[in-house]
């Protein structure tokens, strides 16, 4: 008959329906973004950013209208077309804001599977020293070493913003810049620096007893083998000459650490040992 509606229901639903229905529909969204997390991070290095992005937002849209309509006609017998136009905005305004939870929420599960970092991890999170306090399948909370606590939705952490793990590293090279004058003897700032960091119990090759058996360990799995030098000694302090002007030489100095949350104290303390050992030895600085 012209003029007449085709009804949005077509059949009668149980409370059942209703909960495979909430079901599908969180799955779907689920599935969908992570989807999209993961072709991200496999394509991101093997195409452009307009490419993979474009397939990855095309495969999550995709998944997303499908399970929807699949939910909508086949759990509830809900006509989608027949209701299309009744729906309009305010069916789109009341999805849309559950899209970044259920993203958070997909990434979650993404970190949960690859474990980028653990509670307790000192991670660096936008330039701040942290430690991992709680995993959350939506979001994590960090506690920044100036007292802060951080609330991070996880999307962040496998789309846009990098987490160092410090704990996960084990060991952290500091280079330091220090400019002496041209009169300086090279042979004797060579062995003061040396003799510096020798003594310096926190700056590589000196560990601990208490973190030596960890160590080893660390040195005895093959998938750091190209990571982290076998042998301990390769860790010992470098030192460069980087540039010679006529009032100054600039030195680079490499050490490594094993303790980050101690890497201000012992940079000072390095700092401190060379301004003593220097004076002592006649090394003018720049």
């Amino acid at each position: 008959m012209i003029g007449s509606t085709v009804p949005a229901f077509t059949g009668e639903i149980n409370i059942s329906e209703v909960l495979l229905f909430f079901f599908a529909i969180v799955f779907t969204f689920i599935l969908g973004s992570t989807l999209n997390v993961l072709l991200i991070r496999s394509l991101k290095d093997k195409a452009r950013p307009f490419v993979y992005k474009t397939i990855s937002k095309t495969v999550m849209y995709g998944v997303y209208i499908s399970g929807i309509l699949f939910a909508f006609n086949n759990i509830i017998h809900f006509n989608v077309t027949a209701s299309l136009a009744a729906l309009g905005v305010l069916g789109v305004a009341l999805l849309l804001p559950t899209v970044p939870i259920l993203q958070n929420i997909a990434a979650g599960v993404v970190i949960a599977f690859e474990r980028p970092f653990h509670e307790e991890d000192i991670v660096e999170y936008g330039g701040e020293l942290c430690k991992v306090k709680d995993i959350m399948l939506r979001k994590t909370k960090l506690r920044a070493f100036s007292g802060k606590i951080i609330t991070v939705p996880n999307i962040l952490f496998v789309m846009s913003q990098p987490v160092v793990n410090y704990t996960a590293g084990e060991f952290i090279k500091i280079a330091l810049n220090i400019a002496l004058s041209p009169t300086a003897e090279h042979a004797k700032v060579v062995e003061t620096i040396q003799r510096i960091t020798a003594h310096n119990p926190n700056i590589l090759p000196n560990v601990p007893q208490k973190k030596i058996s960890a160590i080893m360990r660390l040195f005895s799995i093959p998938k750091n083998f190209f990571v982290i030098p076998r042998n301990i000694a390769a860790l010992a302090p470098k030192i460069f000459i980087r540039q010679v002007s006529g009032d100054k030489i600039d030195y680079e100095v490499w050490f490594w650490i094993w303790d980050i949350t101690q890497k201000e104290k012992i940079i000072s303390s390095f700092y401190e040992a060379l301004i003593s050992e220097f004076k002592k030895e006649n090394i003018p600085f720049g």
